[in-house]
């Protein structure tokens, strides 16, 4: 085979092996910096902007997913939704009972408000949890969160909004 033929022959396949490459390393989403939520039996709203992983259900309410870059992860998968509605280029929003949803790889905003609410997160980014709408009458008394494999907490009766990252490192060992 000479030099010509030899280019001919393994360029497209280095270029199958770049692209595979490259939607390999989009779709990754574990990384040093990430951290991890998982949300349980919520009642009430939960919001991630940032960038990562997220899977979730809930018994009735709705899902909103902005995905500003299709391309660099799976995309919203949602199952369920009674009624889908766009609300922009980007921004959809699924609403009905016993919904399943989740995004892996990519930046996203995914706004939960409903009851029962179940999900886990991985990634960067700002998490707000809000039960203070679910106060009162029908609110779920054995709701909780729990914050990179920490000990679970009540979920809170007002709006708290916090970073989600990885826990610092512990010096030394």
């Amino acid at each position: 085979m000479d030099n010509q033929s030899a280019v001919k022959y393994f360029a497209p396949l280095g270029l199958l092996v770049v692209l595979v490459t490259a939607g390999a390393a989009a779709a990754h989403t574990g990384g040093a910096n990430d951290g991890a939520l998982s949300v349980k039996n919520a009642d009430g709203r939960v919001v991630m902007v940032g960038k990562g992983a997220v899977i979730g259900r809930f018994d009735k309410g709705q899902v909103t997913i902005k995905d500003p870059n299709p391309f660099d992860g799976t995309g919203p998968i949602v199952t369920g939704a009674d009624r889908v509605e766009a609300l922009g280029e980007k921004t959809t929003r699924y609403s009905g009972s016993n919904i399943r949803f989740r995004m892996i790889g990519g930046s996203f905003t995914a706004t939960v408000f409903g009851t029962d609410i179940d999900l886990s997160v991985v990634g960067r980014g700002m998490v707000t949890l809000d039960g203070k709408i679910a106060k009162g009458s029908g609110a779920n008394s054995d709701a909780s969160y729990a914050v990179n494999g920490g000990a679970p907490e009540d979920f809170p009766h007002f709006v708290l909004t916090f970073p989600l990252a990885a826990p610092p490192s512990s010096a030394g060992g």
